[in-house]
């Protein structure tokens, strides 16, 4: 009997008892059994009866034993297994009641409905719906707010709590609209709910980054201690020790400088994970760079905690270091002035300017004195220079450059550029002199605020370094040497040489900015700056680098920088950066693809000089030679699939280095893109059987079969995890709805989406990507129409969801949806 004739057979006795998604399952292998012509839509829904009733005796007591014997008997992989509470083609759960309707009244209902049940896809369909409404009727009519304030707090929350980018993204749009939606003011109680929420989440950097850019959201708050507290906590209590150092180090940046109280967080975790004792003294670098004195019960703290690990002799000396440090630090003792100055402050912050003011006047009564610092207290959380001029009249005070600068730093902060560059000019025209504090802020915006640099920006900062090298001329900087770092220097320093040689060397335009960055250097000697950055070494030996005319130009260009007198070496970071550089050249028609050779002779360098060899050395060039796949012509892929090999021998013949799985994968990637699909599939068989792969290693593989047209060999890959268990990720997914769209299984692909796709995994659910996928390849054959009907018709809440365009295509206008039956 036939391979073909034994699967008709048992298709046929079995028709009436074989569930839908097997029978999807099956269909999808038909290219190898050639059975395309079989209708599976007339099994659209299986009875119990019949399942339960076994007329017939030749029929397996399990549905899913008869699925997997005529998978192996045609040599397919069967897709996934299916459950036999799972016979029937049925949609999400659905309620028809939480169907879009555009009325407010039905809709927020249907909020206060979706909330206990924490049904995330539900909110956000109602969301936009109530958007749309109160839009509408907004253009007519003033209408009254729809929502409390708990039950927006309530939304928000279980939004949070979900924590994906499209969660975020209608968090942030509720913060926007929040006075129309409840008729309140966006405050710290509302970001309050939002961190909770995140935190219920879990992901340690969603909600860093978002405590982070809270100065760029609605109201443009800088998150309060309290909320960088609880956070720290948190990181301790889940033992994410890294996560919590680094969120400590960086936490400046927001806006808000960490506290006594944030490094006794910090130490307390270290203690109790017992870090390596060079930890704690990287932290305490981390407390030096900040403006804290010297605490005796954070002394206690230091001593107390070493001894419980058992290092009394080392205890003592922890103890001491930390006097040694902090102990000159002058700190104001009164605890009278401690109070005032703390009240002040946080007066300004939750009631305003107004408020603070006339405390500050209340205060004088009980002999505070109005001092530069008091302005200091004001200013410190706001950009606003009304702000400051209002304070500046009703104190009788005159701003220095301190709190001009606060200013400024402010601005920056909240993303609002041309308002710093504004308050920049107005310091100017009140006699503030240009000092670093001001100009260095605005520089580091100008020469960072994109990826891709204008000379606009590059010019403006030049500008700023120009006034304030006229402001402190040489022949007055020059008598002593410039450390690097000093924040308050009253000439240029290291650190914005570096920020102007980074931005050279990323310009567009480098040869205009080639003379600049020599000039500046002449300036840097003459000022007695030393170029004591490998960062600075590196992104000047950039900028030589990319104007040379070959390879070997470049190489002697790096080398002629490096090698300069008093230069220090470079670092991991610089050599990867020249590394990087060295991908990106070309030099006309003989000399297009970067060169293999010149680049692994700076690797040779590294070597050298002691640096060590990470993954990193060798995933910038696969990286590039991957993406330069797409841009070449079809006659130089020879070359660049030879490029690929020779890195692939580098990293074979390095006895100094073991790959990671991120390399393994990175390699694999490159090798598909370049039409190796043979070496790149013999690199996954590596990973499956070390064990070593990862998510991201099997969408590579499986977009990798997708593009050679190999559908066994992927649907073999899908087999063998299926016998591990293991689980797709939603971008492993929507890379395994894309492979059978790509060998031409667009309407298997499509059911895989309305009935398998994260069935059995709680947080895996189609979404737009997903839809996008099946648009793009259904545009071919003019089949949108019929995909979005499907959508529709079985995914009702992601339909809602979707935008009104997606690549082109316009979705019809969302009605109510009536629940297929």
């Amino acid at each position: 009997m036939s391979t073909k004739e034994y699967f008709k057979r048992q298709y046929h006795v079995h028709k009436n008892v074989i569930s839908r998604k097997q029978c999807v399952s099956l269909r999808s292998m038909r290219d190898n059994v050639s059975y395309a012509h079989w209708d599976v839509d007339e099994f659209y829904e299986v009875s119990n009866e019949s399942h339960n009733s076994k007329a017939n005796s030749d029929c397996p007591a399990d549905l899913n034993e008869l699925y997997m014997v005529v998978c192996k008997t045609i040599g397919a992989a069967p897709a996934f297994r299916v459950k036999r509470d799972q016979r029937r083609f049925l949609t999400v759960k659905h309620d028809p009641s939480l169907s879009y309707v555009p009325d407010v009244g039905a809709i927020v209902d249907k909020i206060r409905r979706c909330i206990p049940t924490a049904n995330v896809g539900a909110l956000h369909q109602q969301f936009y719906g109530l958007f749309r409404v109160l839009g509408e009727e907004g253009k007519d009519k003033p209408t009254a707010p729809p929502l409390k304030e708990e039950e927006i707090h309530d939304a928000l929350s279980v939004i949070a709590a979900s924590g994906r980018h499209h969660d975020l993204d209608m968090v942030v749009k509720i913060l926007a609209d929040f006075p129309m939606l409840c008729g309140a003011e966006v405050g710290v109680t509302v970001y309050n709910v939002i961190l909770r929420g995140l935190i219920t989440n879990g992901n340690p950097q969603t909600i860093f980054n978002w405590l982070m850019n809270m100065p760029q959201k609605p109201k443009n708050m800088t998150p309060t201690l309290l909320q960088w507290h609880i956070f720290f906590e948190w990181c301790a209590k889940s033992g994410l020790v890294g996560v919590l150092h680094q969120s400590v180090s960086k936490m400046h940046r927001s806006g808000r400088r960490p506290t006594i109280k944030t490094f006794e967080i910090l130490f307390k975790a270290l203690f109790d994970t017992g870090a390596p004792i060079k930890k704690m003294y990287d932290a305490l670098d981390i407390m030096e760079h900040t403006s804290l004195t010297y605490d005796e019960n954070f002394a206690k703290l230091l001593y107390d905690g070493f001894v419980k690990l058992g290092f009394a002799d080392r205890a003592q000396e922890m103890r001491d270091n930390y006097w040694k440090r902090f102990s000159k630090r002058s700190r104001t003792t009164d605890p009278k002035m401690i109070e005032w100055t703390e009240s002040i402050e946080r007066e300004a912050e939750n009631k305003g300017i107004t408020a603070a003011v006339t405390l500050c006047k209340s205060l004088q009564k009980d002999g505070f004195k109005f001092t530069p610092h008091t302005l200091t207290l004001l200013i410190r959380r706001t950009h606003r220079l009304d702000h400051l001029r209002y304070a500046e009249a009703e104190l009788h005070l005159k701003a220095s450059i301190i709190q001009w600068a606060i200013l400024i730093s402010n601005a920056v902060r909240i993303g609002d550029l041309t308002g710093a560059l504004s308050i920049y000019e107005e310091s100017k025209s009140a006699g503030i002199t240009p000092g670093t504090p001001l100009v260095h802020p605005l520089v580091n915006a100008l020469c960072t605020a994109s990826s891709t640099l204008d000379d606009a920006a590059i010019d403006r900062a030049l500008e700023l370094y120009k006034d304030l090298a006229e402001a402190a001329p040489i022949t007055q900087s020059k008598q002593e040497l410039q450390p690097s770092g000093n924040r308050h220097s009253s000439g240029p320093d290291a650190n914005l040489y570096n920020i102007l040689f980074r931005a050279f060397g990323a310009s567009k335009n480098v040869k205009k900015y080639f003379p600049i960055a020599f000039s500046l250097l002449e300036d840097m000697e003459a000022r007695n700056v030393e170029l004591n950055s490998p960062l600075a070494v590196s992104s000047l030996a950039i900028v030589v680098m990319r104007c040379a005319s070959s390879f070997d130009g470049a190489l002697k260009a790096y080398k002629r920088i490096c090698k300069r007198p008093n230069a220090p070496p470079l670092d991991a970071k610089g050599y990867q950066a020249i590394l990087h550089t060295l991908t990106q050249l070309s030099f006309g028609d003989h000399e297009t693809l970067p060169s293999v050779w010149h680049y692994f002779e700076v690797v040779k360098d590294m070597q050298k000089t002691g640096v060590e060899i990470t993954a990193p050395v060798y995933t910038i060039l696969l990286r590039h030679l991957a993406l330069l796949s797409a841009e070449l012509p079809p006659e130089e892929r020879d070359a660049l699939a030879a490029a690929v090999r020779r890195v692939h021998d580098h990293l074979t013949l390095d006895p100094s280095f073991t790959p990671d799985t991120v390399l393994w994968n990175q390699l694999m990637d490159s090798y598909q893109r370049v039409g190796l699909f043979a070496e790149a599939y013999r690199v996954w068989e590596t990973l499956f059987i070390t064990g070593r792969f990862n998510q991201v290693s099997v969408a590579i593989i499986i977009d990798a079969c997708g593009f050679a047209n190999a559908w066994p060999m992927a649907a073999q890959v899908c087999l063998k995890l299926t016998k591990l268990g293991f689980k797709f990720n939603l971008r492993t997914w929507n890379t395994w709805i894309e492979c059978m769209c790509r060998v031409g299984k667009l309407d298997d692909a499509l059911k895989v989406v309305c009935l398998e796709m994260g069935k059995d995994q709680p947080n895996i659910a189609p979404d737009v990507n997903t839809v996008k996928v099946l648009l793009s390849f259904a545009a071919r054959t003019n089949q949108q129409d019929e995909v979005m009907d499907r959508i529709k018709r079985y995914l009702p809440q992601l339909w809602h969801t979707l935008p009104t365009e997606l690549d082109g295509y316009f979705i019809r206008e969302r009605t109510t949806v009536v629940d297929p039956k």
